[in-house]
């Protein structure tokens, strides 16, 4: 492993990486079949990485710089749901990392579902990880599975922090956290707004967790946990959270 510029850590190879959060050997190998699939995958895209090393130090390095985020570690055994998936990051690589995890991949592009349903094979998680092609609007449904479900929602290059926490409050149990991979600028863009709409949707704000071994600069985790029970009106129509955020 390297260390670039201002600290950021670089990984070259799954042996680093593995070397670097501590993982085992059938823990690499899981990742290395993962990242073998995203290669092969012609169904599609799902990436714009097209090397081995820019999937490992990029994708995987920053996914796993997750596990420095305390309350993550204090979830291991809850039901995770990452939402917007796409590549399974960073869903995946904290799955194989934590093995107690149970995950749900949520996604609403079929082509990326079909892709989510290898990856959880090729990386041996059937036995733990679900694949559910939906909006978070559909899933999160007064009566439906994913309706406060979940002792933890991901996200990470979906949406602006005031929409993914009106996109994760009817999703989340009581107790439950939203960990938004962020960089640090666009928490200070959008932290405010993210703060007052958490209040509107029974969430708090809690301290920015940085990430200090992700390869990226500036990254940051946001976090809100859930508070209180998610209002009755959530979750508002498709693209709504985005479109006419509750808070600007």
């Amino acid at each position: 492993m390297t260390v670039g510029a201002g600290g950021m850590h670089a990984y070259a190879t799954i042996a680093e990486l593995a070397a670097a959060f501590g993982l085992e050997e059938a823990q690499a190998a899981a990742l290395t079949r993962h990242a073998d699939l995203m290669l092969a995958w012609r169904r599609g895209n799902v990436t714009a990485l097209r090397t081995r090393a820019e999937i490992v130090n990029t994708l995987f390095g920053d996914a796993l710089a997750l596990l420095d985020v305390p309350q993550l570690r204090e979830r291991a055994s809850a039901g995770w749901l990452d939402l917007g998936a796409g590549a399974g990051i960073p869903g995946i690589p904290l799955a194989v990392a934590l093995p107690a995890a149970e995950l749900t991949l949520l996604d609403s592009a079929s082509g990326k579902c079909a892709f989510l349903a290898a990856a959880v094979e090729a990386a041996g998680l059937a036995a733990r990880a679900t694949v559910v092609c939906a909006r978070s609007e559909q899933h999160a449904a007064a009566g439906q599975p994913g309706r406060e479900a979940y002792g933890v929602v991901l996200a990470r290059a979906v949406a602006p922090l005031p929409a993914l926490v009106e996109l994760a409050a009817p999703l989340l149990a009581r107790g439950g956290v939203l960990l938004a991979s962020k960089t640090g600028r666009a928490v200070r863009e959008e932290g405010p707004a993210g703060a007052s709409a958490a209040k509107l949707c029974g969430l708090a704000a809690f301290p920015v967790v940085v990430l200090s071994r992700s390869p990226l600069d500036d990254a940051v985790c946001a976090v809100y946990e859930k508070v209180a029970a998610a209002p009755k009106r959530l979750p508002r129509r498709e693209g709504q959270a985005v479109k006419h955020p509750l808070a600007r």
